[in-house]
Formats: structure tokens, sequence, C-alpha cells
């Protein structure tokens, strides 16, 4: 009996709050409350269309560019605003990211946001966590296969 009356207590504080009015005269809560806000999106205007180049290189590998290349044959294709274009990354661009010094960055260069999540020097640490962990997992397996007798 308890429990039935502490069940009508819990379900009356929770519906209480739809029927008591707050001191503007309006109920305290209302089932719009409830409902999740979207958030607000950005507006985006549709982007202008951009020609993009496309050609093999001499490892067959298909290569994109908004700028046509000197001495390539290229397909020339139009894309319209909905696609996302990204300045690819050049030779200096990798070798900023690896933190090799370059013309114009000294040594104690961070790479791009975006480009890596680690710095390089955390990377070694990295590997060796993975394989020292791959290493316990295989440990582990086997002696699993070798208790169900299948090793």
């Amino acid at each position: 009996m308890l429990v039935k009356i502490l069940i009508v207590v819990v379900i009356l504080a929770c519906l209480g709050p739809f029927f008591i009015k707050g001191p503007d005269g309006e109920p305290l809560m209302t089932l719009d409350d409830l409902k999740p806000e979207a958030p607000e999106l950005p507006s985006v205007a549709p982007a202008e269309p951009v020609t993009v180049y496309k050609w093999q290189d001499e490892n067959g590998v298909w290569q994109f560019s908004t700028e046509p290349v000197d001495g390539v044959e290229a397909e020339t294709m139009q894309l319209d605003g909905k696609v996302t274009t990204l300045d690819a990354l050049t030779p200096e661009d990798y070798r900023r990211a690896s933190g090799e010094p370059t013309r114009d960055r000294p040594a104690s260069f961070e790479a791009p946001s975006g480009l890596m999540s680690v710095s390089p020097d955390k990377v070694q640490e990295m590997m060796n966590t993975v394989n020292t962990l791959q290493d316990t997992v295989d440990e582990r397996k086997a002696e699993m296969d070798k208790v169900a007798g299948g090793g």
C-alpha cells in the first residue's frame, strides 16, 4: 500500500508544474519545455561554380586541381556550389607537419590544426604503446585458445 502511495506522490510531483501557475499566470512548465531545441544552423549562401581539372599522373593516380597544369592534358569539369574543395597539400606542407625545418619556418613549428592531432615526437611513443597492447592481446588470445582446447 505504501508503495502505491509513493508512486502516486511521484506522479503528482512530476505533473504538478504543468498545472501550478507561475507569477505571470501561466503554468510553470508546458510540453514545449520538454522538447529539445534544435540548434540554429548557419545560413550558407550557395557558392559559385568551380572549374576543376582532372588527369592521371605517371603512376595512374587521379589528380585534381583548380588550376590548369602545364604540359598535362586534363579533363575540365564544372562543379556546382554544393561541392567543397580544399587546397592541396604541397611537399612543403608535409615537411611542416613532420616538424622538419623549412625556409619559412624554424624547427619549433606547430602543425596546422586538422593535419595532425598528435605532435610528431609523440608518434613513436604511441606506436610503442600500440605494439605493447597488441602483444598483450595476442598473449591473452593464445591463453584463451589453450584453455578452450584450441591450441
